[in-house]
C-alpha cells in the first residue's frame, strides 16, 4: 500500500513538473512574439530577444536624413591631407582645376562612422544641375538616363563608370585613401547596371546609390566590407563627366537622402 502511495505521489510530482514546463514554454513564446512588452504588465524586465527569421526587428533601425548640397566631392572622402582652397585661389590639386564658372564652393562629402559588415539602404530625392543652369533641367539621384560618366580614380578611390550625375558612395578604413585605387564597378548596362538587389563593394570602390531602389521599387542593400569604418556620400563630377574628377563649382541644387542600417552608425563631425 505504501509503495502504491509513493508511486502516486511521484506521478503527481512529475505531472506538476510537466505542467510547469509547459506553462513556462507558453509564457516564453508569448514574450518572444510580443517583443517582451507583455512582461512589463507583471513588472518583469524586458530582455532582448533573438530575431525571428522573416520578421521585422522589434528595435528601431538606425536612420539619418540629410542633404548633400550641390558640391560634395566624393573623391575628397577621408582626405585630411588636402585643404579646399577658396574660390579664385589657384591650387595644384586637379580636383580644383575647373572653376571658370564658379557658382558654389566645393565641400568635403558627409561621412559616417560605421561597423564592418553593416548593411545599408538609402532613399534619395532632389535634383542637381551640374552645368549651373535651371534646377528643373538637372538630374535626379539616379543620374542622367541618357548618358554615362567615365571618371578617373583619385588617390585610393576608384574610377566611376555609370549614369552621369548620380548620387554615389564609398566605404573607407580610417587610413587616408592613397594610391593604388581598386578596380571600378561598371554600372552601365554592359556591366551590373543599376537594377541590382545587393552590392558588396570593396574598400575604396565608388558605388552607385541613385534613388536607393530598383525597378521593382525594392530597397537596394549595400554591405560594408571587412575593415570598413567609414561611409561617405557624395558626387562624382568632371568636364562633361569624363576624365579627371573636377568641375564641382558650377553645380546647382541638392540631393536629400536617408540612410538606414541594421547596425548603429553616427555622423562624422
Amino acid at each position: 500500500m505504501q509503495k502504491k502511495q509513493g508511486s502516486m505521489t511521484l506521478l503527481i510530482v512529475l505531472a506538476l513538473a510537466v505542467l510547469c514546463c509547459l506553462l513556462v514554454l507558453c509564457l516564453g513564446v508569448v514574450a518572444w512574439y510580443t517583443g517582451g512588452e507583455w512582461l512589463k504588465q507583471f513588472g518583469l524586465p524586458q530582455l532582448p530577444l533573438p530575431a525571428i527569421p522573416g520578421q521585422a526587428p522589434t528595435q528601431p533601425v538606425p536612420s539619418v536624413t540629410a542633404a548633400t548640397g550641390a558640391s560634395p566631392v566624393l573623391y575628397l572622402a577621408g582626405r585630411t591631407d588636402i585643404s579646399i582652397p577658396p574660390l579664385g585661389q589657384p591650387s595644384d590639386v586637379s580636383i580644383f582645376s575647373c572653376r571658370d564658372s564658379s557658382v558654389v564652393q566645393e565641400v568635403f562629402p558627409p561621412g559616417y562612422r560605421i561597423t564592418p559588415g553593416s548593411e545599408f539602404t538609402f532613399q534619395a530625392s532632389g535634383q542637381i544641375n551640374y552645368f549651373g543652369g535651371p534646377l528643373e533641367q538637372g538630374f535626379l539621384p539616379d543620374g542622367d538616363p541618357n548618358s554615362n560618366a567615365q571618371i578617373d580614380s583619385f588617390g585610393g578611390i576608384s574610377a566611376y563608370q555609370g549614369p552621369s550625375g548620380a548620387l554615389t558612395g564609398v566605404f573607407l578604413t580610417d587610413v587616408i585613401p592613397l594610391e593604388p585605387a581598386p578596380d571600378l564597378i561598371n554600372f552601365k548596362t554592359d556591366g551590373i547596371g543599376k537594377d541590382f538587389a545587393r552590392l558588396d563593394p570593396q574598400i575604396g570602390q565608388v558605388f552607385l546609390i541613385g534613388d536607393g531602389v530598383n525597378s521593382a521599387g525594392k530597397p537596394q542593400v549595400f554591405a560594408a566590407p571587412a575593415g570598413a569604418t567609414r561611409l561617405f556620400i557624395g558626387l562624382v563630377d568632371a568636364v562633361a563627366f569624363y576624365g579627371t574628377p573636377t568641375c564641382y563649382a558650377d553645380n546647382v541644387g541638392s540631393f536629400n537622402y536617408t540612410v538606414n542600417s541594421n547596425q548603429s552608425f553616427s555622423a562624422i563631425p
